[in-house]
């Protein structure tokens, strides 16, 4: 018997769909971290809401900035106290991220991560290295590629009809993340997921401009603490896995299944054209 995430895997990297009539649209805004090197896997984490809720969301960060005498969040900052959070007492830091967790509560549908354990993708790479048809990637490329098909999957629960756009902030990972992005939406005899033909458009946004972005931020800094420690939400508002050695492995047997399958379709193609062609003579 396959592992149950052999045929989650099998439409996110295997199948072709087609057709659209899609009207509601939603945004997934997303930051990264644990890529410097030292963390031993790699998140990628934000929410989904629609524009108008990202606007409120924008809206109601940016007050609580102001408020606090903080021009622009940023996770790492406030996790080594930097200014202006050097001098805040623990109750006014917990204050604040309680604040800043009620934002994004109330103007998001759900929140988003996929954390990988580098090691583990490391060594399916190299298992993989030399088969024909293997197109290796990043942790962060594998992370986005199995975020935007979970996210579409939710959000066809609350909305058959929906379009779904892709924005992150500029930096090192978002020349890659575009990549990834054209790929699953791009031209292909194997689609990249079912839901390619959702997706509606990607952009990155200088640094520091996008409130909601310094969400994602926050997100993305919180769930990967979580995830390292293997804590469960207590609330159903994430849609969260970590891609661990198990599931990999299980991604590893599904492209060797699908190889054979398909050179096993390429064998029958051939035999069908011959006899054709033999019949017709």
């Amino acid at each position: 018997m396959l592992h149950p995430l052999t045929e989650t895997v099998r439409v996110l990297f295997g199948r072709k769909f087609g057709g659209r009539d899609l009207v509601a649209i939603f945004s997934i805004r997303l930051d990264e971290t644990g890529t410097d090197g030292y963390s031993p896997i790699t998140v990628v984490a934000g929410a989904v809401a629609s524009p108008s809720q990202w606007d409120m969301l924008e809206s109601k960060w940016s007050a609580l900035l102001a408020r606090s005498g903080v021009a622009a969040f940023h996770a790492m900052d406030f996790n080594d106290r930097e200014p202006p959070f050097d001098n805040w007492s623990a109750l006014k830091l917990r204050r604040f991220t309680d604040a800043q967790n009620k934002i994004i509560a109330k103007n998001t549908l759900f929140r988003v991560s996929v954390g990988i354990e580098q090691a583990a993708h490391q060594a399916i790479k190299e298992r993989m290295r030399g088969i024909k048809g293997f197109m290796p990637e990043s942790d962060y490329s594998l992370c986005l590629r199995y975020m935007l098909f979970h996210a579409s999957e939710q959000l066809s629960k609350k909305d058959q009809d929906h379009e779904l756009t892709v924005m992150v902030e500029d930096g090192p990972w978002s020349c890659g993340a575009n990549a990834t992005y054209q790929r699953i939406k791009g031209p292909s005899k194997w689609k990249a997921s079912k839901h390619a033909h959702r997706l509606a458009g990607f952009a990155t946004v200088p640094k520091g401009t996008r409130p909601s972005l310094e969400a994602s931020d926050l997100i993305a800094d919180q769930e990967i603490v979580r995830l390292s420690k293997g804590v469960k939400r207590s609330k159903r508002d994430t849609l969260s896995v970590l891609l661990t050695r198990e599931r990999l492995d299980a991604w590893q047997e599904w492209m060797m299944e699908e190889k054979e399958i398909r050179r096993a379709w390429r064998a029958a193609q051939k035999t069908t054209s011959s006899f054709s062609e033999g019949g017709s003579e």
